[in-house]
């Protein structure tokens, strides 16, 4: 099996290892969203090596694929020239054009496409294309990237390590009986950059990964949603989020820490004559 391969069946094993519909899914993130990102300090800490690859922010154009509510889109939006969003989920553009809207953000282009099938009728160059968890539904990973590398000089990809969190698959194998199904993260993806001949610098990052919410009423609640529990099991699945969670601040939480890639793909200069 080739590494795209193996990609390709990573991302149908997750497909089909879902729940819910893809609405069902993207609704409730979207819900979720703003208070993973309130939360977590990600964005604090690759702002400003995104900016750092910039020559002239003010006159930059940057290609952002699944932004979802914004967690990025706006603060690039607030230096650079031009932000051009492709996001195929309604409820997350829903939230994003209201957040533009209420910030008089004015110079985001909303995309309602998925990049794959947009990516060849976009009007280039961008100065940076930026993925940030994004890519893990994409099939057709290689030939988005040839087309990105054409519209830009760098593309820049914020993925998981892959290593899974111990509590979370603990929860799936007490509550599912299985593990969770996890979606290709960073070593799937670099043997598929490897095997098309692209060269990447790569960062490893250290982020905190903190799921906080109002009450432990609230956490009950999620969780039983995300496992497809019924009621009868709310007494053992609490016991069990309260063995990980924790109180900070008046919020109850499962505070941690995961390593993210940025994985920066550079287009090759063609030779000196």
């Amino acid at each position: 099996m080739t590494a795209l391969e193996s990609w390709q069946a990573a991302v149908m094993r997750c497909r089909t290892g879902r729940s819910r519909s893809e609405r069902e899914t993207w609704e409730r993130l979207a819900r979720w969203y703003d208070c993973w990102v309130r939360h977590n300090d990600y964005v604090s800490i690759f702002m400003p090596r995104l900016l750092a690859l910039l020559d002239h922010p003010p006159t930059s154009r940057v290609l952002e694929i699944g932004p979802g509510s914004g967690a990025f889109t706006l603060p690039l939006a607030s230096v650079v020239k031009q932000v051009v969003a492709a996001e195929p989920s309604q409820p997350m553009r829903d939230v994003l054009t209201r957040k533009c809207a209420s910030s008089g953000v004015n110079n985001v282009t909303v995309l309602p496409r998925r990049i794959e099938d947009v990516v060849e009728t976009l009007e280039g160059p961008f100065d940076l294309v930026l993925a940030a968890y994004s890519m893990y539904n994409l099939l057709s990973i290689d030939q988005v990237l040839r087309h990105l590398l054409v519209l830009s000089p760098q593309v820049v990809i914020l993925m998981g390590d892959g290593k899974p969190m111990a509590w979370r698959q603990t929860l799936y194998r007490r509550f599912k009986g299985q593990e969770r199904v996890a979606s290709p993260q960073f070593p799937t993806f670099h043997a598929v950059l490897l095997e098309m001949g692209l060269e990447a610098d790569v960062e490893m990052v250290w982020t905190s990964a903190n799921y906080v919410y109002d009450d432990e009423e609230a956490m009950l609640n999620w969780w039983q949603e995300k496992l497809g529990l019924g009621a009868r099991r709310s007494a053992d699945l609490r016991a069990a989020l309260r063995e990980i969670a924790e109180y900070r601040e008046g919020r109850i939480g499962i505070y941690g820490q995961r390593q993210t890639a940025m994985i920066r793909i550079a287009r090759r200069r063609p030779p000196s004559p």
